[in-house]
């Protein structure tokens, strides 16, 4: 199977991007709109479905890309222990490197959406990493923007597989309905929408999640909707 190819080749490389640092100049958490390949971003899983049936020694793989250029991997093995590596990374639309900082960088064709990463024909699938999807409804509202707005409801619904639903609504019943596909990093939320983008830093509590936009310009916080 390709997915073979591509285990063997995170081996190759694997010992010598452990050894290196992953510091990079480019690191911006500010922002991450500025961001040119965002749908890459996260933690994306690759499962042997019948790790007792194949050669191969792993039960999971995590590879994990973040914003500043830095990749990790995580194999899990049969015997439940994890070997870890980390290095530097870039890409452009159709190619990513991985291991820049290493003697022999592995280059790879991919394919991404919100939820899905083709690597070289294996597929990986994005996962959140915390209990963040869910319907989510205003329990209060403030802010610059939502004032003049005259927002007066809030109803957020955040699926797990990165789908999101966003609706504000007056005192009269008007109501705005934007729909696309977030990524996550850090307390970032980043909202991907066909006429824009909003990067809000959320804190999730149990079932209580606030957002908070930038220069006070928004801020909400939303109870999770059990019914």
């Amino acid at each position: 199977m390709r997915w073979i190819l591509v285990l063997a080749a995170i081996l190759t490389f694997s010992t010598a991007s452990n050894a290196e640092g992953n510091t990079n100049p480019q690191k911006n958490k500010n922002d991450l709109t500025q961001f040119d390949m965002p749908l890459l971003l996260g933690d994306w899983y690759l499962f042997n479905d019948d790790p007792e049936a194949t050669k191969e020694n792993f039960i999971a793989i995590k590879l994990t890309l973040d914003s500043n250029y830095a990749f990790t991997i995580d194999i899990q093995k049969q015997d439940y222990s994890v070997d870890h590596w980390e290095g530097l990374y870039t890409a452009n639309e159709d190619t990513i490197i991985l291991g820049l900082n290493t003697d022999e960088p592995q280059v790879y064709g991919y394919q991404a959406n919100h939820n899905m990463l083709n690597l070289n024909g294996v597929t990986f699938t994005k996962a959140l990493s915390n209990s963040l999807a869910g319907m989510w409804s205003s329990e209060s509202l403030g802010g610059s923007d939502l004032m003049a707005s005259d927002v007066e409801k809030m109803d957020l619904l955040l699926q797990p597989d990165f789908v999101f639903m966003f609706r504000v609504s007056n005192d009269d019943g008007q109501e705005a309905i934007h729909q696309g596909v977030y990524y996550t990093e850090g307390d970032h939320l980043v909202l991907l929408y066909a006429d824009g983008e909003h990067d809000t830093r959320y804190t999730l509590n149990s079932d209580k999640l606030t957002l908070e936009g930038e220069n006070g310009d928004m801020f909400a916080v939303l109870n999770r909707v059990t019914e």
